[in-house]
């Protein structure tokens, strides 16, 4: 028996922007139906339990020898693989090294690819350039948030971080919300501030406005996404935020307890959350510097003390699928944790890579026209 030819499609920055990755629209439906796949409960990520966040790389806090990197801000490289059935059926892993010194490089902060799988033979599908794609999912999981727990009411949005997640966020958060005609937009770099609201404004046509503070955005704002990295910590107050909105926070922004007590709780998908913990605390305390936090942890301190009931808190998985509550009434205020999932790469990548065959964009790259060994 003759072997099999196999051939992928390789999709450069430029092949992916052609294809689509910029669509706030298709992204957010892509995520959407994503979150229903999960909510099933037809998906596979990394680990024993299948719900890993993704497959870390750990540097030392010193050079052990002449060419291995040593720990810093935000540097590591990282696998974040997942089965993702239902319409997409495909596996995906989201491969990156990421270190807070590429931009004096000329580089962003990650450099990052995703290669799409045949789910019976593991032949790769595709090889594509993925920062866009993974900016662009990150930025639709608060907005399919805020298609279930938004107020039907919200117009005005805050923008917490100026940088390319706050970008993709706001696109999104556009498309699912179509009434949306402010955003406030407030970075610690006031230039970075302004350059944001004049490139967005012009490329989704609302108002875009600096806030001089953080509580000026807050306290304005039906929506509150927070998209921020480094060492400083976003700092809410419980009286800044209006009693019926709707925060995302795709970072480790520091929340109080009030507030949190005072709000109804989302997961992206706690499964994912658990598993984060149970890794966290696994590393002893002589490694203690390889503990970069999680999301959720303020969630999970205050349900071990009590203050919280774990059975109240909710999955936007289960939102979305419909065995879940979401937004009821008016006056509820609600905060959706976001860790970040495989399968939301494995989503994009998929529609993405169906784009681009039905585009006739990219390029068909030779595995092998016949196994040598087999």
């Amino acid at each position: 028996m003759k072997g099999k030819r196999t051939t992928f499609l390789y999709l450069s920055e430029p092949d992916m922007i052609k294809a689509g990755v910029l669509d706030g629209k298709q992204c957010v439906q892509a995520i959407d139906d994503m979150f229903k796949v999960v909510g099933e409960g037809d998906y596979i990520m990394g680990g024993l339990s299948g719900n890993e966040h993704g497959q870390r790389i750990f540097f030392p806090p010193e050079k052990l020898f002449p060419n291995m990197p040593v720990a810093g801000p935000d540097r590591r490289f990282m696998a974040m693989v997942a089965y993702l059935g239902g319409k997409f059926n495909v596996c995906a892993e989201k491969w990156y090294g990421s270190n807070i010194e590429n931009s004096n490089r000329g580089l962003p902060r990650s450099v990052l690819v995703v290669v799409l799988n045949d789910v019976e033979t593991g032949e790769p599908l595709a090889f594509m350039s993925a920062n866009l794609l993974s900016a662009m999912r990150t930025g639709a999981v608060p907005a399919v948030g805020a298609k279930y727990l938004a107020s039907k009411n919200a117009k005005t949005a805050a923008c917490i971080g100026a940088g390319v997640i706050s970008k993709a966020t706001i696109t999104c958060m556009k498309a699912a919300l179509p009434e949306l005609n402010k955003a406030l937009v407030y970075d610690l770099i006031t230039e970075k501030s302004k350059a944001f609201c004049e490139e967005m404004s012009e490329k989704l046509g609302f108002q875009f406005e600096v806030a001089n503070s953080m509580e000026e955005a807050v306290r304005a704002a039906d929506v509150i996404t927070i998209a921020t990295a480094g060492s400083t910590k976003p700092i809410l107050k419980k009286e800044w935020v209006k009693p019926n909105a709707f925060i995302a926070t795709q970072g480790t922004a520091d929340i109080p307890d009030d507030l949190f007590t005072s709000s109804h709780i989302v997961f992206d998908e706690m499964k994912m959350h658990k598993s984060w913990k149970e890794e966290e605390e696994s590393i002893p305390e002589e490694k203690a510097s390889m503990r970069l936090g999680f999301p959720g942890a303020g969630v999970f301190r205050l349900c071990d003390e009590g203050k919280i009931n774990m059975s109240d808190v909710r999955d936007l998985s289960k939102i979305a699928f419909g065995t879940s509550e979401g937004r009821a009434t008016e006056d509820e205020r609600f905060i959706l944790i976001i860790g970040g999932m495989p399968v939301e790469d494995a989503a994009w990548g998929r529609v993405l890579y169906d784009n681009a065959v039905e585009m006739g964009i990219g390029q068909e790259l030779v595995l092998w026209d016949e196994p040598h060994w087999r």
